[in-house]
């Protein structure tokens, strides 16, 4: 038989088209009022399905083997088989799991409502059309430069941090980061530093001193030490710079950022030039601190997904995560051995976990709320907490409570910093101060925010 389009001669041809022509809906008739409720049904269920599933079911953090980023990869499936079969929402695993009766309940600490449950499954009968740009949290960025006055009184101390060689004290008051000479007692700030518009949310100093960077809405600012003169500006951020380090041969900086509901991004920047050697998404959701391991290969991240993880600093690659707390994650600190590695979380708890085995070796309570910021600054086995009570505590990596409450400073603490030797520490609080602590729990000193 000869094939169908050799026998299709120009005459037929025409007369095919006309036929399809007045048989084809018109181009621009009236929107289908069943096409428009189809469309609705699409994006509630997408928007369902990432508001509740994808955080776990992820390519990164795919639980049961499940990966609900693609279409192809749900109906792949994970241990259990397909998640969803269109057509079939009665025998699609991804309904099953939503009954509350499921032996593998989903979500695993909630229970979707009815009218939840019964979208999807309308949207599996109806084929399951997938929109992948509905999967995607839109949000808008503002311009750093276009944010509005800080409240007059707005001047919590949220960063600060220690020079390497403990004479000076950089901390951010509000949107200006004071740097205090704590070498000699009733001396005026060296410096007051200026270009933020929004509150300091992260300060690091560099190993060799050179260096200061503070880290505010979408931008880092790079300054000398020794002038105090401005380097360089990091502008390419998503969001806040919550957390901030540099690595210990002085010659990258790590910074933690994220917009609004979206994952919290890690980036790796080249101090000379400021270029951006390495970037990657660490944690669903703001990631509180970060901490590089003593021999300067690992990052350890805190993130507010409650997971802790570890990061090859040279490649950017996550070598393992712990489901540390029940709660956001807020706090790290490696012993300065680099053997273990402490975290303190929103559930006011303090964990101790083996760097190499992820074994958790002790669980500290009796924080009566956030335990903010840690400080591990000798080898030895005693640690220092600061937390909402505006108190810090002494812990011991094989304790089960504080051993020691030393005084409270006037207001809830965000951060805390530890002088080499361990014999002082600092804490910022919320009402713009900084308090200073002996190793006999007392405190010596208050550094005022100079005024505006």
């Amino acid at each position: 038989m000869m094939p169908l389009e050799c026998r299709l001669t120009p005459a037929i041809q025409t007369g095919l088209a006309l036929v399809m022509l007045t048989a084809w809906p018109a181009v621009n008739r009236a929107e289908d009022p069943a096409d428009s409720k189809s469309d609705d049904l699409a994006i509630s269920s997408m928007h369902l399905l990432r508001d509740q599933c994808i955080r776990c079911h992820n390519a990164k953090k795919n639980k049961g083997e499940l990966n609900l980023a693609r279409r192809a990869l749900a109906l792949k499936g994970g241990k259990e088989g397909p998640a969803l079969i269109p057509g079939k929402s009665s025998e699609s695993r991804i309904i099953q799991s939503l009954n509350p009766d499921s032996d593998s309940h989903m979500p695993p600490k909630k229970q979707l409502d009815d009218e939840q449950v019964a979208t999807l499954g309308r949207w599996i009968d109806a084929g399951a059309e997938w929109l992948p740009a509905e999967l995607v949290i839109k949000t808008k960025s503002l311009d750093p430069d276009k944010l509005g006055q800080l409240p007059g009184g707005y001047r919590p101390v949220l960063a600060l941090a220690l020079s390497p060689d403990d004479k000076q004290l950089a901390a951010g008051h509000g949107n200006s980061v004071i740097v205090h000479n704590i070498a000699e007692k009733d001396k005026p700030p060296l410096a007051k530093l200026t270009g933020h518009r929004d509150a300091i949310q992260s300060v690091a100093w560099s190993a060799d001193g050179k260096h200061l960077a503070t880290g505010g809405y979408r931008k880092v600012l790079l300054w000398n030490s020794a002038e105090w003169s401005l380097v360089g500006e990091i502008s390419d951020l998503p969001g806040r710079v919550s957390a901030m380090t540099f690595t210990p041969d002085s010659a990258s900086l790590v910074t933690a950022s994220n917009a609004s509901g979206q994952a919290g991004e890690v980036a790796l920047w080249a101090i000379a030039g400021l270029a951006k050697r390495l970037s990657w998404s660490a944690h669903n959701g703001t990631v509180f601190d970060v901490s590089i391991s003593p021999d300067g290969t690992t990052l350890a991240t805190a993130g507010a997904d409650k997971l802790v993880r570890f990061w090859s600093l040279a490649k950017g690659e996550q070598l393992m995560q712990i489901e540390a707390h029940s709660s956001p994650v807020l706090s790290l600190a490696y012993k300065p051995d680099g053997a273990l590695l402490a975290s303190g979380g929103a559930d006011k708890e303090l964990k101790i976990w083996d760097t190499k085995t992820r074994e958790q070796k002790n669980l500290v309570t009796g924080h009566p709320g956030n335990v903010a910021a840690i400080a591990w600054p000798e080898k030895k086995a005693e640690l220092i907490t600061a937390g909402d009570d505006g108190a810090l505590r002494v812990c011991n990596e094989s304790s089960k409570r504080p051993g020691k409450t030393w005084a409270k400073a006037a207001d809830l603490l965000h951060c805390l910093d530890a002088t080499t030797d361990g014999k002082l520490l600092y804490g910022g609080a919320d009402n713009g101060r900084i308090y200073a602590w002996d190793r006999n729990g007392n405190i010596t000193r208050t550094l005022a925010p100079t005024k505006p």
